[in-house]
Formats: structure tokens, sequence, C-alpha cells
């Protein structure tokens, strides 16, 4: 009998097994590829105070670059500069990453099984068979950290994440990208009303570019942006995925059912942005220590409250995001304009965060 069993290799499932391992849970992952960190499709932006937060190095083997700020091109070709004046954020390399988030895991004793489906969850009594490639185990308690499919979580709820909230992504990796390493750089374009796109350096040379839309020509479209902003620059590799830009669920009030989802199956991501590491890190590890204190006879209403604290704060971007793309182009450019101009640059510069966006705009703090 496994105390937990976490659906997922990622980075909410490893973050949920390394905090659950660490309090003395029995836990165990299971992970449909053969290895962690594959395949890579993350831009791997993430806050420094953020990587803090989740107890990892902005100085780890899986960095890449350390950033300070964004230049901002509007819809009428207009460069905005937002610069903190100070490192904000590391680009990591997510395959790295996960590895790293693996080992921990697994040093605070966590068993990780990759190369395995699960094909099915049933409640059986007080518990839970699993039926994972050819073999059925015995969990008290199921972490979904499945991603963002999650059809293990629809059969189980009926229900997930706002289908309508899913938007395609293209990433590519690019070489002779010929900008400043130290900004991430975002490109609003009326032929992409649905997201933006963007190119976060690598390096001088190297940088991750993604152009995200619900159009069925997203290839056209990325082969325009790229003709527009990138002409010299050499695509060396390209990935496929999805980003999700809905209002999260609710994991805490789901927490009787035992079965509880974190991360992109629970659409624990940043609706403005697409990122999803740090807040569902956040909410996995909440989660997953009070289960493990659940396990102990202990309380985990504490706990609780800290992890709805912070799927609040996605409401809010998520309504954030829909107040902004309800916005005409003059009045989105009007708006970038404040946030980059030198009272917005300084009062972002002293109280902003990258994850927490809502709460910096309200001057309120996790």
């Amino acid at each position: 009998m496994i105390e937990i069993a976490v659906i997922g290799g990622g980075p909410a499932g490893l973050i949920a097994a390394r905090e659950a391992a660490r309090a003395g849970a029995e836990v165990v992952v299971f992970e449909e590829h053969r290895e962690i960190g594959e395949p890579e499709r993350c831009a791997g932006l993430l806050s420094i105070s953020g990587l803090e937060r989740l107890g990892f190095s902005a100085n780890g083997r899986y960095l890449q670059n350390i950033v300070r700020g964004a230049m901002i091109k509007s819809s009428g070709g207009r460069w905005r500069v937002l610069d903190a004046g100070k490192p904000v954020a590391a680009v990591v390399s997510r395959s790295i990453f996960d590895k790293e988030a693996a080992r921990q895991a697994e040093h605070a004793g966590a068993e990780i099984i990759c190369g395995v489906r699960v094909k099915a969850v049933k409640r059986c009594g007080g518990e839970f068979l699993i039926t994972a490639s050819d073999e059925i185990y015995q969990s008290s308690w199921v972490i979904d950290a499945e991603g963002a499919g999650a059809t293990l979580l629809r059969r189980f709820l009926g229900a997930g994440t706002e289908p309508r909230g899913w938007i395609p992504i293209i990433q590519l990796i690019v070489e002779n990208h010929g900008l400043d390493k130290r900004f991430v750089y975002i490109y609003l374009k009326n032929y992409l009303p649905d997201f933006f796109a963007y190119l976060i350096p690598i390096d001088g040379s190297l940088g991750k570019l993604g152009v995200a839309s619900r159009s069925p020509n997203l290839r056209e479209l990325l082969r325009r942006f790229l003709v527009e902003e990138f002409p010299d620059a050499r695509c060396l590799s390209a990935s496929s995925h999805v980003i999700y830009t809905g209002s999260p669920l609710d994991s805490t009030m789901l927490f009787p059912l035992r079965f509880v989802p974190v991360g992109d199956a629970a659409g624990h991501v940043k609706a403005t942005t697409g990122g999803g590491v740090i807040m569902g890190g956040l909410i996995a590890a909440r989660i997953a220590s009070a289960i493990a204190a659940s396990l102990r006879g202990s309380s985990s209403e504490k706990l609780l409250a800290e992890a709805r604290r912070v799927v609040e704060e996605l409401w809010r971007i998520a309504f954030l995001r829909r107040l902004i793309g309800g916005m005409s182009s003059p009045l989105l450019d009007l708006l970038t304009a404040i946030a980059t101009s030198r009272m917005g640059s300084l009062y972002l510069s002293k109280r902003g965060d990258m994850d927490f966006q809502a709460s910096s705009i309200l001057g309120s703090r996790f």
C-alpha cells in the first residue's frame, strides 16, 4: 500500500513528492516518459524570488541566463522598456531543472518510476486502485499532476479546467537573435489576439522564441512573425504544446476526496503569461504537506489555507487577463506606456512580483 501516489513527474508532481516525503510520507511518482524532463517544451523563465520560495537556487546547473526586465513592442511598433535595474528572473533549462527536482524528491525519500503510464484510477472502498502499465498499485491518496490533458482527472471528477483556456503554442530554439540578453522580449501583434509572441535569450545568440494562437494556421503566423522580427535567425529545433490562460481549480476543495489535482492539470498557471512552475509548485508543496500531515493525524488547515491563498491569486490574475484581453489596441498601448513609465517602472521595481502579479498591483504581499 502506497500512502501517496503522484501521477506525473513534472515540476508540480516532483515538488509535491519532495515535500510529502520530507514530512515522512511514503511517496511513489509515476512518470509516463522514460526520462524526467523530456520532452522539454517550457520557456523556462522563472522569477528568482519564486525559485527561492520553492527551495531552488537561482544559480543551479539548470541556469542559462539572468534577466533584469522586459522590452515590450506594441502593436503599433513602438518599444517600451520595463527595467527593474537588478536581476529579477532566471532563464533555465527545464529538462535540467526537472531532473534537479527529481533528485531532491528522491533524496527526501520518494520513489520515481519512469516509463510507466497510469491508465486508470478507481476508488475501491477506502483506497485507490491505480492501473499503471500492466500492474495495479494501491494508494491511500492520489496527487494528480498529469499535466494539460488531465484525462484521469476528467474521468474521476467529470470536469476539469476550462477547455477554451488552452491555447496552442509553437516554441523554437533560434540562433542569431541579435538582442540584448539582459531582457526578455514581448511582441503584441494584432494577428495574435489570443496571446503574444516572445523571445527569451539563452545567451547573446541563442534564444527561445514562441508564438501562441487559437488560429488554425499557427505555423503561417509563426513564419510571418519570423520574417517581421527575426529574418536573420536560424531555427535549431521546434516543439508544439499548449498553455493555459483560464481560471484555476481550487484543489483545496477537493482535499476531502483524497484525489487532488495540482499543476497544469488543475490550471495552476498564471493566465497572463502561461507560466505555471512557480505558482503550481507553491500550491503543490502545500497540498502535499497537508496530505502528509493528515496521514500523521495532524491538522492540515494552515497548509490548505496557504494553498488557497495562492489559488486566489491565480483567480485574480485570470481576471486581469480577461480585463486586458478585452482592451482595444490603443488602450492596451496606453496601459503599457503607463507600466513602463518612470513612475511605473519605479513602483514595479520596488513592489513588483512576477508571480503574484495581482497582489503587486494592489500593493499587497503573499
